[in-house]
């Protein structure tokens, strides 16, 4: 096979997958790629909330600590303020 006939053929090849990936495309470009966006954004939200519900009950547990009160960590609190209201109503329940 000459050099020629390696690049029609390479050519022709490459002309032929963008052709029926067009045909078979099931949306535009731009549909696509705001598809691909929004899944992205989606997952980084996912990964932050989790990141901050990690670092609440991290907070909330060292505060514990930090303050002599053993409460266990709770899935539920969602943010730092529910997590501080938590402890200042549980210290209202604790005899010193």
């Amino acid at each position: 096979m000459t050099i020629g006939k390696g690049l029609c053929s390479l050519l022709l090849a490459g002309s032929a997958g963008f052709a029926i990936g067009l045909l078979l495309a099931p949306d535009k470009g731009s549909q696509t790629r705001k598809k691909r966006q929004q899944k992205a954004e989606d997952f980084l939200d996912d990964e932050i909330t989790g990141y901050n519900r990690i670092v609440c009950n991290v907070k909330t547990k060292i505060d514990a600590i930090l303050n002599g009160i053993s409460i266990p960590v709770d899935d539920n609190i969602s943010n730092w303020a529910d997590a501080d209201q938590k402890m200042k109503n549980d210290q209202h329940h604790i005899k010193v």
